[in-house]
C-alpha cells in the first residue's frame, strides 16, 4: 500500500503521463519505480515534485498493474481533459525537439510516440477511452471533418507553444483499431536558415550560388522524406527574393509565408492542382517559379518545359541521389534531350546523427545526450553541377551509367563520401 503523503507528491495524472509509481521517500529524495528511465522523465518530475530523484526499474506490466491498483481510473476523459492532454503533448515534443507525434490506438490502449533526430519511442501511454476525444480535438483544430472516420484526411494548424509559432501538418488514417493521428511539427523559429547554418561548406554554396544565378533551367533538391529538402529549398528562395524578380510558388500545402513572393496553395478538391496550377503561372511573367514537388509525368514535363523557356525553376524529387534523379524524370516520361537542355543543377540530401562531443557515447549518464551517443542531426549533401559535357552524357542513354564518373573527373561534383570524410575528421560524426 502506497502512502498518501506519496500520491499527493506524485498525483494520479503524473503518474499515467509518465508512467511511473512513488516507492518511497526519504528525507529529500523520492524513489520513483518505472520501466523506461529517461532524462526528460527524470527532469520532469525532479521540477515537479521538488525532490532529487532515485529510479528503480521495474516492467512495464508491473507498473502498470500498480498504478491501476494505486489510483484506479477515475479520470472523467471528456473533451476539456483531451484538450489539456493534447497540449501537455505538443508541450513535451517540442521541448524534446520533436519532428513527429504519432498518435497510435490499440486494443487496450493508447500510444504517443515522438520521433527525435530520425527514431521514434515512446512518450506516453493512456487508457483507450481518451482516443476519441483526443483525435476529435485535433480534427477541430486543424480544419478536418470529424465525422469522417473511414477515409485518410489531412490538415493544419498554427499553435502557439511557449511563445512560438508552431506549424502543425495533421494526417489521419483508418486503422484495425480505429483512426490513428500523426502530426508533423515545423517550427517557424527554426525554418529560415541560411545555406550556412542548413550545413553547406563553402565549396558547396559556391556551387549552389552559380546554379541560382542562371536565367533560366531547373535546379532539383532530392532526399527521402524528412531530410530537409523544404528548408534548403526556401533558403534558395530567400536568396533570389528580390524586388526585380517575379517569383511564383506552387506547393501542397505551402510551407511557410514569405513577402515578396506570390505563393499558391493546391486545392485538388476544387481542382486546382499540380498541373493546373503551373499552366496558370506560365501566364503570369514569372522569372522564377517554385513548385513544391515533382509527383507526377504531366508535372514533371511541364516544369522541364518552363525551365528551357526563360524560367528558373526549383522543385523537390524523392530520390535517393543525384543522378538517380535524371533515371527518374526518364521514368515519368520526360525525354533525355530535355533533360540534359533544362537541367542546371541537383542537390541530393540525407540528414546523420552528430557525435555528442562531450561522452562520444560512452556515458550511460551524459546530461547531454541520455547515453545514446549522438545529439541532434546535421546534414551531408551531394552536389551535380551541369556543363555541357555532362550534358551529352544525360542525353546519351549509352552514356548514362557513365554520368557520375565524368562529373567527379570534371571537379563538377561534391559526392557523399566527401563530406562524410569532411564530417568525421572534423568529429561531427561517427566513422560511417
Amino acid at each position: 500500500m502506497i502512502a498518501n503523503n506519496l500520491l499527493s507528491i506524485v498525483p494520479e495524472k503524473i503518474a499515467r503521463k509518465y508512467n511511473v509509481i512513488p516507492i518511497g521517500l526519504e528525507n529529500d529524495t523520492l524513489v520513483i519505480g518505472g520501466s523506461k528511465e529517461d532524462i526528460y522523465t527524470i527532469q520532469d518530475l525532479k521540477m515537479i515534485t521538488g525532490k532529487k530523484i532515485v529510479f528503480k526499474r521495474y516492467s512495464y506490466e508491473e507498473i502498470i498493474r500498480e498504478i491501476e491498483s494505486t489510483y484506479g481510473n477515475k479520470i472523467e476523459v471528456d473533451e476539456d481533459y483531451a484538450k489539456r492532454i493534447f497540449f501537455e503533448i505538443l508541450n513535451r515534443a517540442v521541448k524534446e525537439n520533436a519532428s513527429d507525434i504519432h498518435i497510435e490506438p490499440f486494443d487496450n490502449y493508447l500510444i504517443i510516440r515522438f520521433r527525435v533526430d530520425g527514431e521514434l519511442y515512446e512518450a506516453f501511454r493512456y487508457t483507450l477511452d481518451l482516443h476519441l476525444p483526443l483525435t476529435a480535438v485535433i480534427k477541430l483544430k486543424s480544419g478536418i471533418d470529424i465525422t469522417e472516420k473511414r477515409l485518410p484526411q489531412d490538415g493544419r494548424v498554427d499553435i502557439n507553444i511557449g511563445g512560438r509559432l508552431i506549424d502543425i501538418r495533421t494526417s489521419t488514417i483508418p486503422t484495425t483499431y480505429g483512426e490513428k493521428t500523426v502530426l508533423r511539427i515545423l517550427n517557424r523559429d527554426n525554418f529560415f536558415k541560411t545555406k550556412e547554418e542548413i550545413g553547406f561548406s563553402d565549396e558547396a554554396i559556391g556551387i549552389i550560388d552559380k546554379m541560382i544565378s542562371k536565367k533560366s533551367g531547373i535546379i532539383l533538391i532530392v532526399g527521402e522524406t524528412g531530410c530537409g529538402k523544404s528548408t534548403t529549398l526556401y533558403s534558395l528562395l530567400k536568396d533570389l527574393n528580390v524586388v526585380s524578380r517575379n517569383i511564383i510558388t506552387i506547393e501542397n500545402p505551402v510551407e511557410y509565408k514569405m513577402d515578396g513572393i506570390n505563393q499558391i496553395q493546391v486545392n485538388e478538391k476544387i481542382g486546382l492542382t499540380f498541373e493546373k496550377g503551373l499552366r496558370a503561372i506560365l501566364r503570369q511573367d514569372p522569372d522564377v517559379i517554385m513548385l513544391g514537388e515533382i509527383r507526377d509525368s504531366e508535372t514533371a514535363k511541364i516544369a522541364v518545359r518552363a525551365s528551357i523557356t526563360g524560367h528558373l525553376v526549383l522543385s523537390t524529387l524523392h530520390t535517393n541521389d543525384t543522378v538517380s534523379s535524371i533515371t527518374r524524370l526518364k521514368d515519368m516520361g520526360v525525354d533525355l534531350y530535355l533533360i540534359s537542355a533544362s537541367l542546371v543543377g541537383i542537390i541530393s540530401q540525407r540528414l546523420v546523427k552528430k557525435v555528442c562531443p562531450y561522452c562520444n557515447g560512452k556515458d550511460q549518464e551524459c546530461e547531454y545526450c541520455g547515453g545514446k551517443g549522438y545529439i541532434g542531426r546535421t546534414l551531408v549533401y551531394e552536389i551535380l553541377e551541369i556543363d555541357e559535357v555532362i550534358r551529352e552524357y544525360i542525353s546519351d542513354f549509352e552514356k548514362n551509367n557513365k554520368i557520375k564518373d565524368i562529373a567527379i573527373e570534371r571537379g563538377k561534383m561534391i559526392t557523399f563520401d566527401q563530406c562524410y570524410i569532411d564530417l568525421v575528421e572534423k568529429n561531427l560524426i561517427m566513422s560511417f
